[in-house]
């Protein structure tokens, strides 16, 4: 039966009823329709590094463009960086030299020390605000 219906026959409980269910229907609506909005205007999708980000030269790779964050913890790009593209080595100058046996070692023992202090308390860390982070998306209707 319609609204009308209900009208005719007094039964003004019952359209009511009807009116309110139907405005919560286009309620629904409205609020997905300005989470996706919202979403849209303040969260901007940005490339990963890609293969067209990484510009291979020889022993040498180019990376275009990398987002990261500087001491102060604001958001900067990092441009043109050079890396060397084979394992082990690295870039010295204005050439590709072997990391040193002894390097590498104390490197190893460093972030041994590193992930048994510091390292794994700052990890618990990040992944408590990533699961916020994904908690306030998924409330806004992103993912």
């Amino acid at each position: 039966m319609s609204f009308l219906e209900k009208i005719v026959e007094n039964k003004l409980d019952e359209a009511k009823n009807l009116i309110l269910a139907r405005l919560e229907e286009l309620t629904a609506d409205k609020i997905s329709q300005y989470k996706k909005y919202v979403s849209e205007s303040q969260y901007e999708e940005c490339d990963d590094i890609s293969e067209a980000n990484i510009v291979k030269m020889g022993r040498i790779k180019k990376i275009r463009r990398r987002i990261r964050r500087n001491a102060k913890g604001q958001i900067t790009v990092q441009r043109n960086v050079r890396r060397s593209a084979i394992k082990g080595y690295r870039i010295s100058g204005n050439t590709v030299k072997r990391i040193p046996v002894a390097q590498k070692i104390a490197k190893a023992r460093k972030l041994k020390r590193y992930w048994k202090t510091k390292g794994r308390a700052k990890m618990t860390r990040t992944l408590l605000k990533r699961k916020m982070s994904i908690r306030r998306r998924k409330s806004m209707g992103i993912k």
